[in-house]
């Protein structure tokens, strides 16, 4: 072979290296867009079933015949108000509220689903409301109780006493059929060290050392994750499988503690109607990231604000941060981002910001 043969076939790999290397990595920038997408669906989500849940609890709170009836431990009074009321509810919203009434000393007074559970001691499955009683402040939170549940506890003040709570329970059905819409599936996972207290989690499947917390989970997606393992998704955040494309985040609790993690699954044949309309993708990723900043901001201030995003994540708010809270996201970044390798950060910086060019040393 000649030598100009030879140069000519080296440039044809290289040039073949570059088309390979460019396409993947166009390919996953477009999975990364996606993701920040999927993640502002389910903040959303989140946050609508935050507010009702708050708006239920804090209103019957407030009820004066209902403080009275707990003070006098009538049951009866107790669980005729608690059903007059959702009842009430739910023929204005058309769906289903799941509400129980707490004693100080962490016993069921009365609930609006099921009465067998009428004088059920749940101290031991209910540590997170010993910070209520500290701090007579609400939480509205994801918590490992009998089950990994979103729960929004109201406590009933009178005379600046604590007498109960007011609590709405609110599992992951709601949440399962608004995704569908989109045509994503949804498991969700509990770290099994809250099994001795999530109790009616103990049949459920595991998958390494999570526990599938909701109902009716794929069980196509649970084997796969079975026989690949959770780390590398958990890591990433993402994980690309041959039909499916598996996106996690973190669940936290009140105290901004990690209790387990959302997996959200879109099929690639989803993706590719993803990718004809990407100009479109574009524009709703740019209101996306408002979104997403403004869910940030009305989460309860005594847990860290940015304890649940990636630095991706953190870079790409960083772009519609109001002024006053770039000092707070920047020092989170550079916490993150001081454990990160040259070559990482070069390329977390080409995947933020995916249209402009980029010149200089990284420091």
């Amino acid at each position: 072979m000649r030598l100009y043969q030879k140069y000519l076939t080296l440039l044809l790999v290289i040039l073949l290296t570059l088309i390979v290397y460019f396409y993947t990595q166009k390919k996953q920038e477009f999975v990364n867009r996606i993701d920040i997408v999927l993640m502002n669906l389910l903040d959303k989500k989140i946050e609508q079933e935050k507010a009702e849940g708050f708006a239920f609890s804090f209103a019957l709170a407030q009820n004066e015949t209902l403080q009275t009836a707990i003070e006098n431990n009538d049951t009866q009074k107790i669980t005729e108000i608690l059903e007059r009321y959702s009842s009430t509810i739910e023929v204005f919203n058309s769906s289903k509220v799941r509400a129980q009434i707490v004693s100080k000393d962490f016993v069921i007074l009365a609930r609006n689903w099921e009465h067998s559970t009428n004088g059920l001691k749940i101290k031991t499955n209910r540590p997170d409301l010993d910070d209520i009683i500290l701090t007579q402040k609400p939480h509205v939170s994801f918590e490992a109780a009998r089950r990994l549940v979103l729960i929004s506890s109201i406590p009933i003040v009178k005379k600046k006493h604590l007498i109960g709570f007011v609590e709405t329970i609110q599992n992951f059905d709601a949440m399962k059929k608004y995704l569908e819409n989109y045509d994503i599936d949804l498991l969700v996972l509990m770290d099994a060290k809250y099994q001795d207290q999530a109790v009616l989690l103990k049949n459920n499947p595991h998958i390494d050392n999570m526990v599938v917390a909701n109902d009716d989970a794929n069980i196509h997606h649970i084997s796969y994750l079975k026989s690949v393992g959770l780390n590398k998704l958990l890591m990433n955040g993402i994980l690309q499988a041959d039909n499916y494309i598996y996106f996690s985040r973190l669940i936290l609790n009140a105290k901004g503690e990690n209790i387990g993690s959302f997996i959200l699954v879109l099929s690639k044949k989803k993706m590719k109607l993803f990718s004809a309309f990407e100009e479109e993708l574009d524009s709703f990723l740019t209101y996306s990231r408002k979104d997403l900043y403004l869910s940030t901001m009305n989460q309860n201030s005594s847990t860290n604000l940015w304890k649940n995003y990636t630095a991706k994540n953190l870079l790409s708010l960083k772009q519609c941060a109001h002024a006053e809270d770039q000092i707070a996201l920047e020092e989170k970044l550079r916490t993150d981002l001081h454990t990160y390798t040259k070559d990482e950060l070069i390329s977390l910086l080409l995947d933020t910001n995916t249209n402009q060019k980029s010149r200089g040393h990284i420091k």
